[in-house]
């Protein structure tokens, strides 16, 4: 009997304003600024060799050490990308990372689907995620529901990691057993099929701006938190059982 919902962020509740997790605004008016073009390719090598220095699984003290975090993101991305940016630039993206919560948009289901599925189950986040969308989800309103939110930034651990659902098994009182996991990304559904924890993949309509790397997937799909709902009902009445997959 499946009574706790563990719900990933982003791509299940929220996504990027921008498209780009990593991408404030204005990158037009930097490119004719600067008279400089992104070639994807390199852009996405950069990413994957400086994404270290926005490592959410790093314990983050607060918003101070995280606007820290992503200046040198930015200033590393830039020198790869072959442009040298003004100070007053890097600012002004690294402080609507850290500060705008607009960067972080709702799926209009959010707030009324884990409303909804709270007042049947434990439901909370288990999320990689830096301070910043911490807050913006509270102010959201989207929190008030919730039975524990597992967040990477506040335990030094993240997903695909073990711990950080052990953190999630341990602060929602539950057995993997007990629980669903709901998210986008196969290697962290299948590190929750590993320790016993159900899945559902998220498939919203694509909400990036680059598509997320496929994988082979042969457990339970919903493509908003009503199918979610629909879906535990079901496993729950011996309907139609959630799979256990383990890749």
């Amino acid at each position: 009997m499946i009574n706790t919902i563990m719900l990933d962020c982003g791509g299940v509740v929220t996504y990027p304003l921008t498209g780009e997790w990593m991408m404030a605004p204005g990158l037009d008016e930097l490119k004719a600024k600067y008279n400089f073009t992104i070639d994807e390719e390199r852009a996405r090598e950069g990413l994957k060799k400086n994404i270290h220095f926005v490592d959410e699984g790093q314990l983050i003290t607060g918003f101070k050490h995280e606007l820290e975090c992503r200046i040198r993101f930015t200033n590393a991305m830039s020198e790869y990308l072959g442009v040298k940016l003004e100070e007053a630039d890097v600012m002004k993206m690294v402080r609507f990372q850290t500060y705008d919560d607009s960067k972080y948009q709702l799926y209009e289901d959010s707030i009324p689907g884990v409303r909804r599925l709270s007042e049947k189950y434990r439901v909370g986040f288990v999320s990689n995620a830096m301070p910043s969308m911490i807050r913006a989800l509270i102010n959201t309103g989207l929190c008030d529901e919730l039975s524990f939110f597992t967040v990477s930034c506040l335990i030094g651990c993240q997903k695909p990691e073990e711990g950080i659902f052990l953190k999630a098994l341990e602060e929602a009182g539950a057995k993997p057993e007990e629980c669903v996991f709901v998210e986008d990304i196969g290697a962290n559904l299948f590190a929750a099929g590993r320790l016993g924890i159900r899945q559902i993949r998220m498939m919203r309509d694509h909400y990036l701006t680059w598509a997320l790397p496929d994988f082979e997937w042969h457990g339970a799909v919903a493509h908003d938190l009503a199918e979610v709902e629909k879906l535990v009902e079901a496993h729950n009445l011996g309907e139609k059982e959630i799979p256990l997959c383990t890749e």
